[in-house]
């Protein structure tokens, strides 16, 4: 089944990059037709493990994505444009650091050349996406991202619908993603719907539908992080520091808590309880024991602070290798795998210089977003959604989550700039093939300033 696999995505990905790099009009919509190949086409298929589901040490997962930011990268001929100068001067820098210190210095490995390898790609990605990004109008982008949002409403009910069938025993609907991989794409997506809402005026039994969906399939993924991204995003998005704002806002977390609590997601609220239990503990200093659920994450993480005190400044070295090789001098735990939390095991691994470095990258990219008191909120909710889950998890490095981030900061910087020199792309309502002139006419000008 893996060399199956491994043909389909090899096929699919260039095919993916093929169709998107043929012409702009294609391109727009790459990120959706690369999470829908994660998806639709597999929707038969039991899980896979993403440690097996690997190609040259890459998760099969990633390879549509990567294609849909590579074509995008082609359309825009590598350039750049000049508003990103700093930013991608930081990115460089932080390559080369993470170079040195993974590389030459933690060995010359394919293991770590390939976690070091990932950076520059996501990179690439993230430019190329904020780069095309920033030249269509609003009506092209409020298409694009109602169509994302509806392919992630989708993907929800064929998680329901494997579940439903027995395929498999959670809800989670892409096959060759660890649960964990697909709340984070869930999470981040799911502030869009609000906004589509608004801006279209979508009925209220759509949203509701919408965001029903989503919450069904993340309790059924049974993941504690998922609801507290699902509740997160939700109070965002609805929050003004004014009365009106401030009811909106606690009656959408209601609605939200009320059917969590509901009987459907017992199961995730177990595991919930089990956090509260486990951070009681710690804080009064009680003895853990192998017994207890959450006994394995907290003695990684406890581990991964201990490898970052010992490599304070310079860390170990991206990846695996590395850092298992520092954690097992500075703990005691046998475990080889990393603490589930960006924060500390980055830290650990890229030591004060590199992740200071890493964080500026960061903070760049959200202000790159439109402001949380503007009508585009959602861009911001959908960052700080993921900054907060980034505290139980690492997927940092998902190229779905770059290519997100570069498609928000170039819709962003289109929308502020309307009426700059750089000219915004029109399109009818209908036509969307109308589009090809006036991607080409930009194309023959330069993106630079």
């Amino acid at each position: 089944m893996l060399i199956g696999l491994q043909a389909y995505y090899l096929a699919a990905s260039t095919l993916l990059f093929l169709y998107a790099v043929y012409s702009n009009h294609n391109a727009l919509h790459a990120f959706g037709y690369g999470i829908a190949l994660n998806i639709f086409p597999l929707m038969f298929l039991p899980y896979v493990s993403m440690d097996v589901a690997r190609i040259a040490g890459i998760p099969l997962a990633y390879l549509p994505v990567i294609a849909a930011g590579l074509a995008l990268a082609v359309r825009n001929r590598m350039r750049v444009p000049g508003r990103y100068g700093v930013l991608l001067w930081l990115t460089v820098l932080y390559c080369i650091y993470s170079l040195v210190t993974t590389v030459l210095i933690g060995g010359a490995t394919a293991s770590n050349f390939a976690y070091w390898f990932a950076w520059p790609l996501n990179f690439v990605i993230f430019f190329s996406a904020a780069s095309f990004f920033s030249r269509v109008d609003k009506t092209v982008a409020n298409r694009v991202i109602k169509s994302t949002a509806i392919i992630l409403v989708l993907g929800c009910l064929v998680g329901l619908a494997r579940l439903a069938a027995g395929i498999e025993s959670d809800a989670n609907f892409m096959p060759a993603v660890n649960r964990n991989g697909t709340v984070v794409f869930t999470v981040m997506i799911c502030p869009l719907l609000f906004y589509i809402f608004e801006e279209e005026r979508k009925s209220r039994t759509w949203l509701l539908f919408c965001i029903g969906s989503v919450m069904l399939a993340l309790v059924f993924i049974y993941s504690r992080s998922g609801l507290i991204g699902l509740a997160l995003g939700v109070f965002l998005y609805f929050l003004r520091f004014t009365l009106a704002g401030l009811l909106k806002s606690m009656a959408a977390l209601m609605f939200v808590i009320v059917f969590i609590s509901s009987g459907v997601a017992d199961k995730s609220l177990n595991r919930l309880e089990h956090i509260s239990s486990t951070v009681s503990m710690v804080m009064h200093g009680d003895q853990l024991d192998h017994s207890m659920g959450d006994y394995n994450r907290v003695m990684l993480l406890t581990g991964a602070i201990e490898t970052a005190k010992e490599n304070f400044w310079f860390g170990t070295g991206l990846g695996l290798e590395n850092y298992r090789k520092s954690f097992h001098k500075a703990s005691n735990y046998g475990h080889d795998s990393k603490a589930h939390n960006f924060y500390v095991s980055y830290f650990a691994e890229l030591g004060m210089v590199g992740f200071s470095l890493l964080l500026t990258i960061l903070f760049l990219i959200w202000r790159s977003l439109l402001p949380l008191s503007s009508r585009y909120r959602a861009f911001r909710v959908s960052y700080l959604v993921i900054a907060v889950m980034m505290a139980m998890n690492e997927f940092i490095l998902l190229p779905e989550l770059w290519f997100f981030y570069g498609m928000l900061a170039g819709m962003s910087y289109s929308l502020m700039n309307r009426m700059a020199v750089l000219p915004a792309v029109h399109a009818p309502r209908h036509h969307l093939d109308y589009l090809q002139p006036a991607f080409n006419r930009i194309d023959n000008r330069t993106t630079h300033g």
